[in-house]
């Protein structure tokens, strides 16, 4: 009997030391998580502080709830910012009035392309790519997935100076994105 406890326990602490606990999206400095969204920019990243967000809704600001620099400080120095909102409606509303927000505050912007689509883990989403800016070495470029998961407005946003980067880098700088329906337990 008391064979049989020690070889289960060896093959227990055995276990416990060959097996590494998996690593948890709260253990990875450059990840943004909360019941409906998780994100991480590719490495290479930096996480940038933002001050406290209204809630995990959200508030109807627009001040960023997480945000990420690469190439800090230097002139092709990109940013990523996640902004949420509360929100009534539905996608195509979200974008409606999301865009004419951007030309409200924004000088020369144009919309390059505007294509609703779904993230990888097949929810709905607009994918929206503008330039801005009317001084000769100051354009900029914006991509941004738009997402509405039932009770918030997710802009996930990507802005450099134009022909620093390309389309592809966009994409891959924002493919981690994974939005789903916010649990109504938490609304």
């Amino acid at each position: 009997m008391r064979i049989r406890r020690s070889v289960a326990l060896l093959a227990l602490v055995f276990a416990c030391v060959a097996v590494a606990p998996p690593v948890r999206a709260a253990d990875d400095p450059l990840s943004f998580d909360d019941p409906g969204i998780h994100f991480r920019p590719p490495d290479g990243w930096t996480r940038v502080s933002t001050p406290p967000a209204g809630g995990p809704m959200g508030t109807s600001e627009s001040s960023p709830v997480a945000a990420w620099s690469f190439n800090e400080g230097k002139i092709d120095q990109r940013v990523i910012t996640i902004n949420i909102r509360r929100a009534d409606g539905d996608l195509e509303t979200m974008e409606r009035q999301h865009e004419a927000e951007l030309r409200d505050a924004t000088d020369g912007l144009f919309v390059d392309k505007r294509e609703l689509t779904k993230l990888s883990n097949g929810m709905p989403a607009y994918w929206l790519r503008t330039s801005q800016g009317s001084d000769i070495g100051k354009y900029y470029r914006r991509w941004e997935w738009l997402v509405y998961d039932g009770s918030r407005s997710i802009f996930v946003t990507l802005l450099g100076r134009q022909g620093d980067f390309d389309d592809d880098f966009a994409k891959k700088a924002l493919a981690s994105l994974y939005v789903v329906a916010y649990p109504r337990d938490r609304r």
